[in-house]
């Protein structure tokens, strides 16, 4: 019976040999992998340069540093007042730094 499975014998010409399933499975699996990975390819080795930050943007860098150096010192001495959050002492800060101008 195992002989006739592998060489397809005529007892059973209707019904197809595992054997030719896992390899129909394995090949389009294959190529499935292979057809993924040329579209893929191409998209990801088209990466745009990274952009230098601007003036403006480097400017702000260093504000939220500054203002984030303060928030954190005046926080460990007690010094913030009841109610004041991060988002509304970065707003206030920030417009100090500025010199007053709004963004």
């Amino acid at each position: 019976m195992f002989q006739c499975f592998i060489m397809r014998c005529a007892r059973a010409p209707f019904e197809a040999p595992m054997g030719d399933f896992m390899m129909n499975r394995i090949l389009s699996t294959a190529l499935a992998a292979s057809l993924a990975l040329a579209f893929a390819a191409p998209a990801m080795a088209e990466t745009k340069p990274k952009k230098e930050p601007t003036a403006a943007q480097l400017a702000a860098r260093e504000r939220m540093k500054t203002c984030s150096a303060e928030w954190k010192e005046a926080k460990a001495a007690k010094k913030i007042e009841a109610g004041m959050k991060w988002p509304k002492y970065w707003s206030a800060c920030n417009t100090r730094l500025k010199g007053g101008t709004k963004a």
